[in-house]
């Protein structure tokens, strides 16, 4: 078997984006007879011309939304298709919102030939989008293989799309492949089951195979989009291999190694072959100058660890890590600066009185907590540094989160301080992490809450970190502090209520509740990554 010398040529991330221009994460846009408007945002072709996504001829590009319930199941009937227009960067959808709530809506655009029926990619189910094997050959060497991707929970009005791809280009080297004229993918492993709400992939794909193909003027053999999951290792793999079939006035074969063909999303890069003796394969990679920074951060996702000098990484580091990433910005800001992701403290500050000097149980709001308090999707330290205002210095949770705070520093310049997160925030930190397996919804305060789904990779990143999976003081039960105040719905304006999240370790349960102000919560602390 033939191997060759394979060297890399990254080109541009062939990534671009849109943020929203909102101080926190904005609610959706519902108008007087109840429906509410989503828009999506597909990927700039170039992000420095800012051109929109040409459309292959013969092609339409299409967006797919398909709304998910509270357990992170498509609801029926809630799936809609609509076409992209040529020059058009956005493209809106209005629904109303199921009666039971929803927690999210997964977003898959591709290019096809009818608007109704899948081409290259099969999209019957957004969690395990694969190549549709009937047209796998158009998957080589044609631009409409790309597609774009996104999950955004409940509560947003806006959502850019992202490639979950590396695109990448094989080119002749090598003058003993000079006279060859046409190309044939035999074999291609490459990574599928794409999952949109999680950004994983499961499985490879197998015999994946082109048409003949012609190699081009300047020694090109062919391209491929490859997905790339959030799970993926650094390349497609040992044993992952690319049979190529060269032809002309003579034929050969020529096998790639999958553990030399690098998986880096939003990369367009360009693979180099050459002709090694014996079985020995050798890479070499280079960047060019202009190109992108093949160190620079990849996109953060959910379950990554955050160190305390900013940066991020999908491996455990004990002596780095001091966050989970929860949920991600999707376009929201603070304070002029655009939000890249949430995470929460490894560990609880400390759990005290609430209010020992009863500044707090004479605060009389005017609205009282109830289930849409937890589902107002404000984020941020806003509502904290108000709570903080409102307590004075020397409240029992002001004093306990500065104090655990002073003792883990940050050090990173896109990080916010510690502080402790909305209800909104909380009842979501809670249900990505245990909404699901044993554990079961246990509301109080007579209210009702449809909490979001558990993340996989957000609850696996926890039990690496924590390995008993102990989130409460004790291992029992625990009351967790928002910084969302107000009154209980029965008291008109009277004495002040806070709104918490209660997680029980012992028992598996965890709910939303209304506790007064003169008991004891728990502080988990949470904090912003700016982009």
């Amino acid at each position: 078997m033939k191997h060759s010398f394979l060297s890399m040529l990254g080109a541009a991330a062939i990534l671009g984006g849109a943020t929203s221009c909102s101080q926190q994460i904005d609610g959706p846009a519902i108008s007087s007879d109840g429906l509410t408007t989503i828009s999506v945002n597909i990927p700039l072709s170039d992000g420095t011309s800012r051109a929109v996504p040409e459309i292959p001829e013969g092609y339409t590009l299409r967006c797919i939304m398909q709304l998910v319930d509270a357990n992170g199941n498509p609801i029926a009937d809630s799936r809609e298709v609509k076409a992209v227009e040529a020059g058009s960067e956005n493209v809106d959808f209005t629904f109303i919102a199921p009666a039971d709530g929803y927690q999210g809506a997964m977003f898959w655009a591709d290019y096809v030939k009818s608007i109704d029926a899948d081409y290259i990619y099969t999209t019957t189910d957004l969690k395990s989008i694969g190549y549709n094997t009937t047209n796998a050959a158009d998957a080589f060497n044609n631009e409409a293989a790309d597609a774009f991707y996104g999950y955004m929970l409940a509560g947003n009005k806006s959502i850019a799309l992202t490639r979950p791809f590396t695109r990448i280009t094989f080119k002749n080297a090598d003058a003993e492949y000079a006279s060859y004229t046409t190309v044939k993918v035999t074999d291609m492993a490459a990574p599928t089951s794409f999952n949109v709400m999680t950004g994983n992939t499961d499985g490879y794909a197998t015999d994946l195979a082109s048409n003949e193909l012609t190699i081009g003027q300047d020694g090109t053999w062919f391209s491929a989009y490859l997905f790339v999951g959030n799970n993926a290792g650094a390349n497609l793999g040992e044993g992952n291999d690319i049979a190529v079939a060269l032809g002309g006035a003579t034929s050969t074969s020529v096998t790639i190694s999958g553990a030399d063909i690098p998986l880096t999303r939003n990369y367009d890069i360009t693979a180099m072959i050459s002709a090694t003796p014996g079985d020995v394969t050798n890479v070499t990679v280079t960047f060019p100058g202009g190109m992108v920074d093949p160190n620079a951060p990849r996109d953060i996702a959910l379950g990554d660890f955050v160190n305390a000098d900013g940066t991020y990484s999908a491996t455990y580091d004990a002596a780095k890590a001091v966050a989970i990433v929860y949920a991600l910005g999707n376009g929201a800001t603070e304070s002029g600066k655009t939000v890249a992701a949430y995470a929460f403290a490894l560990e609880n500050a400390g759990r005290k009185l609430v209010d020992q000097d009863k500044n707090l149980v004479a605060f009389a709001g005017t609205e009282a907590i109830s289930a849409e308090t937890f589902a107002d999707p404000v984020a941020g330290p806003a509502e904290w540094l108000a709570f903080e205002t409102i307590a004075g210095d020397n409240n029992n949770m002001v004093t306990t989160l500065a104090t655990w705070a002073q003792a883990h520093p940050l050090t990173g310049s896109n990080l916010s301080a510690w502080y402790v997160g909305s209800a909104w925030q909380m009842a979501n930190l809670v249900g990505v992490l245990f909404n699901g397996g044993e554990w079961t919804v246990k509301n109080g305060s007579k209210l009702e809450y449809d909490f979001p789904a558990r993340v996989t990779a957000v609850y696996d990143a926890f039990y690496t970190a924590v390995p008993d999976g102990q989130f409460t003081h004790n291992g029992t039960v625990a009351n967790f502090l928002s910084s969302s105040l107000g009154v209980a719905q029965t008291d008109n304006g009277a004495e002040g209520k806070i709104a918490c999240v209660q997680v029980d370790d012992a028992n598996h349960t965890f709910g939303i509740l209304v506790s007064g102000l003169s008991g004891t919560c728990a502080i988990r602390p949470v904090l912003t990554i700016y982009k």
